[in-house]
């Protein structure tokens, strides 16, 4: 093999093959690396690309080894002076989808939410917000934050779990545009029809045009599929069941809007207590949960090397999930509408959801040791505490209602009217902020990071949400049930949600700078030493210079204000941060300055002539805080001398 099986192996990295044998990048993009960490992909060794990318290594380095001893094209790296190739749309698919829920987040979901319930808490009662406000606001989690960002990850990352391309890219952001406008007409005129009747049919339009922008999703992700090579597998049974009830919970809330907004009063309220619970479960347990239980099946073991689940395990218990589901929905409607007789039904429904979930967690051994810890994995874990906790309370809801209410609250209005909204609305909130938040915030600080070309370990570990959004949730599920027993509580949970917004916030801005190319690296990792020699000293301080050997990144990731120099000599491409965290990490100013047929002395020059002139200002007394700094137009002309 010429000599490539001495570095060429399963721990090599990506960028380190792709800078010494450009040849090979089409075998890795045939498997999923296009438009996936910049020229030089991410940081990640080939073996855990091969997992995570459900590749045999074997076959895959032998495939590697051929492709290195083919002849190297005649420019194997992009040329620094040349403007950046347009990606392909399929390449950065997700993240306008990743801003949009962002924003989403933000405003009407999370930020409207927390205020909805500071309401609550000042006044002490749950009616203080208005049905229409509470159900725009949950709409917009629904949809804008969970189906913004399924939506993103599936057109990014399932078409590369299938080694394919997406179709119709165009048209997934067309799904894109379509799913945002009908969020923010709905979440602006659903409460205004209210009080005016010409906003009804702009909400019920918009809600028209959310149900065509999911079936446009379903679609192209299912068309995709088909167009792939490889067969659906046990974990995509998940996948297209949630499809289907995305699907199922548009159309459902679309007629359930149209209705409500047509009543009010003592109408509107039974409407509510007849349809929206069965509503809220297709949306939360048949959309959100199968499809992070799929995708849990995908990542758990190819991402972090647990052990791979059992195929004829997860195949049954999808079975039985759907039967739960089915059975919770029907139970719901047909105890308001036909007698509490059927509330066995749905309890059989509940108890059966619980127990396939623990099933499928204790099979995934994801609290045991792991083979690639991360920053987000214990976002991951934490979801899953969550997610179990609140099924625990779902299958408890009998024991609390009819046992525990009676002795600790007997005149509490929910022993009154048999049924506790605190308690229940914690159910609620323990699984789609504690499960299904925790989940989106932990994948996309595991992904965002690995498209962006960026190693996780240069990044902030990001502890500070962990512990907002976790902290948060854990008030507002105690705080909540607590007020049935003692209303003092009513001012803890409505702290809670603050700190859930500022978590979020913080996590969301981290986000959003890795996308757009700036973002906030860890000064452990930013300022790798220059591989520079030692110059004449003065006085007793030693006068660092740069070499030709040092790499273009680690002299701007130390200095700067040397990227004037570098402009000044033509290296117009630098200008842009996701060339600064790719490319240049890899490439030595010798070989950079031959590329651009710029003369090395005379460039490494100008660098330390800058560099000293840096220096003598850091250390010069504050009287000579006058002095002027090169522009490019000053340094210019060393390129000529």
């Amino acid at each position: 093999m010429n000599g490539t099986s001495t570095w060429l192996h399963r721990t090599t990295l990506i960028p380190e093959l792709l800078r010494r044998a450009p040849q090979a990048r089409p075998v890795l993009d045939q498997y999923g690396l296009r438009g996936c960490g910049g020229p030089l992909g991410p940081e990640e060794t080939l073996e855990f690309f091969a997992r995570a990318h459900d590749v045999p290594l074997g076959r895959m380095l032998a495939e590697l080894h051929e492709a290195v001893q083919k002849p190297q094209p005649p420019i194997n790296l992009p040329v620094l002076n040349q403007a950046a190739e347009e990606p392909h749309p399929a390449d950065t698919i997700y993240r306008p989808f990743f801003k949009a829920g962002i924003a989403v987040v933000l405003t009407a979901g999370a930020v409207w939410g927390a205020w909805l319930l500071l309401k609550i808490a000042w006044t002490g009662s749950f009616t203080a917000a208005g049905v229409h406000d509470v159900n725009a606001h949950g709409h917009a989690q629904i949809f804008g934050w969970v189906g913004l960002f399924v939506m993103g990850f599936a057109y990014q990352a399932f078409p590369r779990f299938k080694h394919t391309s997406l179709i119709a890219p165009r048209l997934a952001i067309l799904s894109l545009v379509m799913m945002l406008t009908g969020l923010i007409v709905r979440s602006v005129a659903q409460p205004l029809a209210v009080h005016a009747a010409w906003a009804y049919w702009p909400a019920v339009g918009a809600s028209v045009l959310e149900v065509f922008a999911a079936v446009l999703f379903a679609a192209i992700i299912v068309q995709t599929w088909r167009h792939s090579s490889h067969p659906l597998t046990y974990y995509d049974g998940y996948i297209l069941a949630a499809l289907a009830w995305f699907i199922i919970q548009a159309v459902y809330e679309s007629v359930y809007l149209a209705a409500t907004l047509a009543v009010q009063g003592q109408e509107l309220l039974s409407m509510v207590a007849t349809w929206q619970p069965a509503m809220r479960d297709i949306q939360i347990h048949g959309f959100a949960l199968l499809m992070i239980l799929g995708v849990s099946q995908r990542i758990f073991h190819h991402f972090y090397d647990f052990e791979k689940p059992s195929a004829r395990l997860s195949r049954a218990m999808l079975v039985v999930l759907n039967l739960a589901i089915v059975g919770e929905v029907a139970g719901l409607i047909l105890m308001r509408t036909s007698g509490p007789a059927w509330a066995g039904l749905w309890y059989a429904s509940v108890v059966a959801l619980a127990a396939a979930v623990v099933a499928l967690v204790v099979n995934w051994r994801i609290f045991g040791p792991c083979g690639e810890p991360d920053r987000s994995l214990k976002y991951l874990r934490a979801a899953y505490v969550w997610l179990l906790i609140s099924l625990a309370m779902l299958v408890g809801l009998p024991v609390y209602q009819k046992v525990l209410l009676p002795v600790l609250a007997p005149g509490s209005q929910a022993v009154e009217i048999g049924f506790s909204h605190a308690y229940y609305g914690a159910i609620r909130h323990a699984i789609t902020v504690g499960f299904v938040s925790m989940m989106i915030v932990g994948v996309a600080a595991k992904i965002v990071p690995t498209l962006n070309g960026i190693a996780s370990h240069r990044l902030s570990p990001l502890w500070t949400p962990f512990v907002l959004i976790n902290l948060g949730c854990a008030l507002r599920v105690v705080g909540q049930t607590a007020t049935d027993i003692v209303p003092a509580a009513f001012p803890v949970a409505g702290v809670s949600g603050l700190l859930e917004v500022t978590g979020l916030a913080v996590w969301g801005t981290h986000l959003w700078l890795i996308m757009a190319g700036r973002p906030r690296l860890r000064a452990a990792a930013t300022a790798p030493a220059i591989q520079a020699t030692k110059a004449t000293t003065t006085a007793s301080n030693d006068k660092v210079t740069i070499g030709p050997r040092d790499t273009v990144g680690a002299v701007l990731d130390r200095q700067p204000e040397l990227l004037e120099v570098f402009v000044a000599f033509g290296f117009h491409m630098l200008t842009q941060p996701q060339m600064r965290n790719t490319i240049a990490r890899v490439v030595t100013i010798e070989r950079a300055c031959r590329r651009m047929d710029v003369d090395v002395p005379t460039f490494l020059a100008a660098l330390n002539k800058r560099l000293s002139e840096s220096d003598a200002v850091s250390t010069a007394p504050s009287s000579a805080g006058k002095h002027c700094e090169p522009t490019v137009h000053q340094i210019e002309p060393l390129r000529s001398s």
